[in-house]
Formats: C-alpha cells, sequence, structure tokens
C-alpha cells in the first residue's frame, strides 16, 4: 500500500502530495457517538471576529473519543477510520463486557480485528490502556492522562508518542517526543504504542483552494493594507522598512529591552 499518493492531473498539482487513505473505512461505524458541529467562523456570539482568518470550509461532523478508558473493558476494533478533526486515524470498538461501541485514537501498526483491553486485565499490548505503574520501563506510550480517572491530554496528536524512563511507587517520568519531560502520577492512565498517521507531516496542500477547504483564510500582510487598516499600511511603495513590528493595534510584537518585563525587574533590584 502507498502511503503517499500524487496522482495529479495538472502540472501545477504536480508537487501536491496527499496520504492514501484506501485502507479506512468510508462510512462511520457508530453514528450515535457522531454530532453535528456549527463552524462559527471565529465570530463571538454578537458576531464580532475574534480570531482572524477562518471562515468557510468543508462540513465536518465530530467523533466523541473515548480518552479516559479506566474501567475494565475487552473490546474488538471493527474498523479504522478517518477523522477530520484530528491528524491522526479513529478506531471504533465494541466492548463484549459493556456491550457497547466506543472510539478511540487509533495506534500505529492496529488492525481491524484486534482484541484491546483496559484496567485490570490489559496486557501490554498495543492499544491496551492501563496505569503507568504497570507499564515497563522504556516502553513507548500515548494518550497520557495528567490526573488519575481524568481524560488523557498529553501524545494525541499522528506520529507522537511518549517513553516511560523513571518509574516509583507515587510518580513517573516520561519524555515526549518534543523532548520535554514530565512527571505524573503512577496511577495515571496510558495508551501502549505510538499514535497512527506518522506521515501526515509530509502532506502538502499546494494551492489556496485546498486551504479554503480546510476553514483557512487568507492572511493579508500589513504593509500591503492602507493606513487606516493597519498601522504598517501607506508609504510609496514597497516600505516596510523603517518601523518597529507592531499588531494591527500598535502594540509591539517582538520582545526588546525596553519592554522586556525581566529586564525591568533587574534594573530596579539594581
Amino acid at each position: 500500500m502507498n502511503v503517499i499518493e500524487n496522482k495529479f492531473t495538472a502540472l501545477t498539482q504536480k508537487k501536491l502530495i496527499k496520504l492514501s487513505r484506501k485502507n479506512l473505512n468510508k462510512v462511520p461505524l457508530i453514528k450515535s457517538m457522531i454530532k453535528g458541529k456549527k463552524n462559527i467562523a471565529g465570530k463571538n456570539n454578537s458576531g464580532k471576529i475574534t480570531v482572524y482568518h477562518k471562515g468557510s470550509g468543508h462540513k465536518k461532523k465530530y467523533r466523541k473519543i473515548d480518552f479516559t478508558r479506566s474501567k475494565d473493558s475487552i473490546g474488538i476494533v471493527t474498523s479504522i477510520e478517518y477523522d477530520p478533526y484530528r491528524t491522526t486515524f479513529v478506531a471504533s470498538v465494541y466492548d463484549f463486557l459493556n456491550s457497547k461501541y466506543f472510539y478511540i485514537i487509533a495506534p500505529k501498526n492496529l488492525k481491524i480485528g484486534s482484541i484491546v483491553k483496559s484496567g485490570f486485565s490489559a496486557d501490554i499490548k498495543i492499544g491496551h490502556c492501563l496505569a503507568l505503574v504497570k507499564i515497563p520501563v522504556g516502553g513507548f506510550v500515548h494518550n497520557v492522562s495528567l490526573k488519575a480517572n481524568k481524560k488523557a491530554q498529553l501524545t494525541r496528536s499522528a506520529g507522537t508518542y511518549a517513553r516511560l524512563i523513571e518509574t516509583t511507587p507515587t510518580y513517573c517520568r516520561i519524555v515526549l517526543s518534543s523532548g520535554i519531560q514530565k512527571f505524573v502520577s503512577s496511577t495515571c492512565q496510558a495508551t501502549i504504542g505510538t499514535v497512527s498517521n506518522e506521515f501526515s507531516f509530509f502532506k502538502k496542500i499546494n494551492k489556496a483552494g485546498r486551504n479554503r477547504w480546510l476553514n483557512k483564510r487568507p492572511t493579508v500582510r500589513g504593509v500591503a493594507m492602507n493606513p487606516i487598516d493597519h498601522p504598517h499600511g501607506g508609504g510609496e511603495g514597497k516600505s516596510s522598512g523603517g518601523q518597529s513590528s507592531v499588531t494591527p493595534w500598535g502594540k509591539p510584537t517582538k520582545s526588546s529591552k525596553k519592554n522586556n518585563q525581566k529586564y525591568k525587574i533587574g534594573k530596579t533590584l539594581k
């Protein structure tokens, strides 16, 4: 199976890179775990723009993911699907003990028909969710919770992972894929394996219209505007130099000694 696809029909799309989704289900399996979500386009309740460069975009439906998995369960993977709200894939699981379906973030190398467990009966296998204290040192995990019996917050995006490097009866130390170390309680839950869709960073948009499908509007430079629209605007020709970089409301964007709070505190102490 080819992970990367590029069957371009025009020379302008020659550098476009898409990821293959041939092995994914096209139709969501669990309809009860899907809900529609209105696109607010970066505006608040009064209609004013609070987040710029958002708008339009294709309609998407949100998949409810089970991020806790603290209860005992034994399930079988019934499908692996694409999730428009995430960079990773999601897997639908049927729980034999509780007789219900739920979605999880699909780890790498998880296949349809695989058995996934959580709680006391979980083993050290891909997709199984258990407490950090039960995982051997050096193991790769994802979906790590910061508090016991709370939903997972760390290592959820495509291709990321965390490595367990120290375990004590009270806390565990993990290293994220970014290199940052975290101390969490040993009773916190984590899932074995790395997150799927590890080649997502290869994607290339290659045209503005594809970004518009993703709810992204164009970003206009301040120097290309008129003086009434931006502090950088106006002037004859390309007059970008000779002025400090500021926001559209005049606040400095780059740190300096005059604006640095630590520098001011150090001067007062002297």
